[in-house]
């Protein structure tokens, strides 16, 4: 059920401590559509059992309504699987509708709104787990705005009272519980890209490390990551997954990550797509479970 932009669920969790988490992004419902990833991500989610599933934006690939549509029939085939939480990327994002700031706002996310989720910065809160949203996708809007004109409609921001709402959800958090935070524009620098998804991207880090997730999921750069970022304000895990469709970066294959906590240590795990399944791949990374 939704409570105030709260999704709540009563049937994942364990006693024991134990929780899994799947995330996936960047489906891209259009041109580069590939059906057969996301029937072997829904394999994989069906087979296996997960106790949430993140999808981390760019449902669509042009914001059209057919687009959406058609993503919504994906997407209430994972809710049917495990409790989702679901964040707009930059191609769910009608920016026409407000260039550089003319126009309407509230337009900007209004068919992702009608088809894929009314709220944009929702929270779940599962027994064992606490995952909150963040919507970076702002289009050209001065939050997400640069000089450069290659930024325009792809850059995402975040401002300070979203970091600071963030934050403040993650603290209402039960102690014990794994915390997620989840946006779709990348927070770390893109090893083949050579970009930062985010405007002011230092300062998004330290914001996001002293927020105290155990995992930061996100998606758009295309290419799969997952490592320990430490920064002076603390430490979490990335979770960057690749895209669904056809557009990885560096011809790399497809891939979606996989988040296992046990009651001491959280683990994130690239599964890489092969001969029609996504098995485990060997980037993987690991953390201490801390406790707030």
């Amino acid at each position: 059920m939704t409570v105030a932009g709260t999704e709540v669920g009563t049937e994942a969790g364990t006693e024991t401590g134990t929780v899994r988490v799947l995330h996936l992004s960047d489906i891209h419902c259009g041109h580069p559509f590939v059906a057969d990833h996301v029937a072997a991500a829904e394999a994989l989610a069906t087979a296996t059992g997960f106790d949430a599933i993140v999808i981390s934006g760019d449902f669509s690939q042009r914001a059209r309504v057919h687009e959406f549509e058609r993503a919504r029939v994906i997407l209430d085939r994972f809710r049917a699987l495990a409790p989702t939480l679901v964040v707009p990327g930059n191609h769910d994002t009608a920016w026409w509708h407000a260039p550089f700031g003319f126009g309407d706002f509230g337009r900007l996310h209004e068919r992702y709104r009608a088809h894929i989720s009314e709220e944009l910065e929702p929270t779940l809160r599962l027994p064992g787990v606490s995952i909150v949203g963040l919507n970076s996708s702002l289009g050209t809007f001065a939050p997400a705005l640069t000089w450069y004109p290659r930024d325009w409609r792809v850059k995402g921001g975040l401002t300070d009272a979203q970091l600071e709402g963030a934050a403040a959800r993650l603290a209402d958090s039960p102690a014990d519980d794994l915390r997620l935070l989840v946006v779709h524009h990348n927070v770390v620098k893109g090893r083949l890209s050579k970009r930062w998804g985010m405007k002011r991207p230092q300062r998004t880090l330290d914001a996001v490390a002293q927020a105290a997730p155990h995992v930061v999921c996100t998606g758009h750069d295309h290419e799969e990551r997952v490592e320990v970022v430490a920064r002076r304000t603390g430490q979490f895990l990335i979770s960057a997954a690749n895209t669904l469709s056809s557009r990885m970066r560096g011809h790399r294959p497809s891939s979606l990550n996989v988040i296992e906590a046990s009651a001491t240590q959280v683990q994130v795990t690239a599964w890489v797509y092969a001969r029609g399944a996504f098995t485990p791949g060997p980037m993987t990374a690991t953390m201490p479970r801390a406790r707030r």
